[in-house]
């Protein structure tokens, strides 16, 4: 089979290589097709994601779906055929990977839902069962979504499932217009308004009060002001509730400014932890299933967040695209058997 295989940061290479053989409570998978994740196949190619995936060769990737074409013997809740999509730790740029259910997060994906958007669905977890279910959100309340990427468009669909308003915040016009066709009530370009400007727009559509919930979806504060976390606290109502993705820690630490007094002065909520708002992984997979569910049902136009389709043979290509052109590209899709 051929898979994309990282010999060393920044040496990407396709190879055959053996079909993997899979043990009693394993499951083998013919991908179908797999997403590149912007922020950490990126880190991970470059080689500067200390302390994860830090390891060569590898496999590169983790969003996937596929047919389970093979069943190991102790394996129960998956049938022969069905369709399925989780984060692979083995890699998911390959035309065969493993999956271990007792251990993966993994969904069942209709068949109604088309191959393109499969692997996509991937982000649910990130971005709807860690950040945005957490934050209980109600239907009167109005939600600001900072950061406009794959996560942060994916935690407005769903955010858009359950509040009465979603505002969104970005610096890249496409993005801004996506946010948009994704179903944000209002979405504000930080490259073209201040701090300022969005916070008193923010204050406009919540007839002075501030958004009930904040969503940070961003690791890397790109606009020229730094100050994405006191814009947000800024736009937060008293007594208000944050909750958040981080996927790159230098990021935050090298480009975000935080006034604790400000903070502190609006009795802020942090979201509550998974731990306290799932019993169980299966509580977990409840909640990730859910928001698949809505694709299949046309809730979630996820459609409009596929921008790019490759083979193997552009997967550099699609990396690049996902840090260097961001005002073009969301999500780029890779099909194995292109």
């Amino acid at each position: 089979m051929k898979a994309a295989i990282l010999e060393q940061p920044g040496v990407l290479k396709v190879k055959e290589i053996e079909i993997p053989t899979i043990k009693s409570d394993e499951v083998l998978l013919k991908v179908q097709v797999a997403s590149i994740c912007n922020a950490t196949d990126n880190h991970i190619y470059h080689g500067d994601f200390d302390g994860y995936h830090d390891f060569y060769p590898q496999i590169l990737g983790h969003e996937v779906a596929g047919e389970v074409v093979e069943l190991g013997s102790d394996v129960k809740d998956i049938r022969l055929g069905e369709i399925i999509a989780l984060y692979t730790p083995r890699g998911a740029f390959t035309e065969f990977t493993v999956v271990r259910p007792t251990d993966d997060l993994w969904v069942r994906v209709p068949e109604s839902i088309p191959v393109r958007i499969r692997s996509l669905v991937e982000m649910f977890h990130g971005a709807y069962v860690s950040a945005v279910h957490p934050a209980q959100i109600k239907p009167h309340e109005t939600v600001l979504i900072v950061g406009q990427g794959p996560l942060g468009l994916t935690a407005t669909a769903t955010a858009k499932l359950t509040a009465h308003k979603v505002l969104t915040v970005d610096v890249h016009d496409f993005r801004v217009r996506k946010s948009l066709e994704i179903g944000a009530d209002v979405s504000y370009n930080r490259s073209v308004m201040t701090t300022e400007d969005i916070v008193a727009a923010v204050l406009k559509e919540t007839d002075g009060k501030g958004a009930d919930v904040v969503v940070m979806c961003i690791s890397e504060d790109r606009s020229t002001e730094r100050d994405a976390f006191d814009m947000a606290v800024k736009a937060l109502k008293r007594k208000g509730r944050i909750t958040g993705l981080f996927v790159d820690a230098k990021g935050i630490e090298n480009n975000h400014r935080l006034n604790p007094r400000l903070l502190l002065r609006k009795e802020a909520t942090f979201a509550h932890t998974l731990n306290e708002v799932y019993e169980s992984q299966a509580d977990e997979l409840k909640a990730f299933q859910f928001a698949v569910d809505k694709v299949a049902e046309g809730k979630i136009n996820f459609d409009a967040f596929v921008t790019h389709e490759i083979g193997f043979s552009e997967l550099e290509y699609g990396l690049d695209l996902c840090v260097n052109h961001m005002n073009e590209a969301i999500k780029v899709v890779l099909y194995p058997n292109r």
